[in-house]
C-alpha cells in the first residue's frame, strides 16, 4: 500500500470545528478503506489529542494516531473551506497521520519527522498551506516523505 496518494489530498472541506476535522478524518479513512473501524479511528485520535494539542502553529494541525483500526500507514492533507479554531489557534492546514498500531519500524515517527523537517522550511511550509493544487501538493508531501 502507498502511503500517500493524490486521493488523500482533501481540498475546501466543509468542516468548521476541530471536532469536525476529528470525525472528519476518521470518516474519510473508512471510506478509503485506511480504517477497518472508523469508531475506533476517531476514538485514538481523540485519545491523542486529549495528551495533547496537535496544532503547532503557523495555522497547521497535525492529529495523528497509531491505532489497531488503521490498516497500513497513510498521510492525509486536509485543507478546510474555512479556518478552524483548534484548541484556540487558527488552523487552516491539517496534515493527518495514521499508523497501524503494530508495524514493526516505526513508520508513523519516520513519516512525521520527514513532514516536520520540511515544515521548519517557510517556502515550502507558505507554499503548501496557499496551494490549491492538487499534483503541487502531491509532489511536495512525496518529495518530503522520499527525502
Amino acid at each position: 500500500m502507498k502511503t500517500f496518494k493524490k486521493e488523500y489530498v482533501l481540498l475546501n472541506v466543509d468542516i468548521s470545528t476541530r471536532e469536525e476535522a476529528i470525525a472528519f478524518i476518521a470518516t474519510k479513512a473508512s471510506e478509503l478503506d485506511i480504517s477497518n473501524d472508523r469508531d475506533k479511528t476517531e476514538l485514538d485520535l481523540w485519545d491523542r489529542e486529549r495528551e495533547y494539542n496537535t496544532a503547532i502553529g503557523d495555522m497547521i494541525a497535525i492529529p495523528h494516531t497509531k491505532s489497531p483500526s488503521i490498516n497500513f500507514p497513510v498521510v492525509l492533507i486536509i485543507k478546510p473551506k474555512d479556518i478552524i479554531d483548534w484548541y484556540g489557534e487558527n488552523v487552516n492546514l491539517i496534515i493527518s497521520f495514521l499508523s497501524p498500531k503494530k508495524n514493526t519500524n516505526n513508520i508513523h515517527l519516520t513519516m512525521l519527522s520527514k513532514i516536520s523537517r520540511k515544515l521548519v522550511n517557510e517556502e515550502f511550509k507558505t507554499t503548501l498551506s496557499e496551494s490549491n493544487d492538487i499534483d503541487l501538493i502531491y509532489e511536495m508531501i512525496m518529495g518530503a516523505l522520499n527525502s
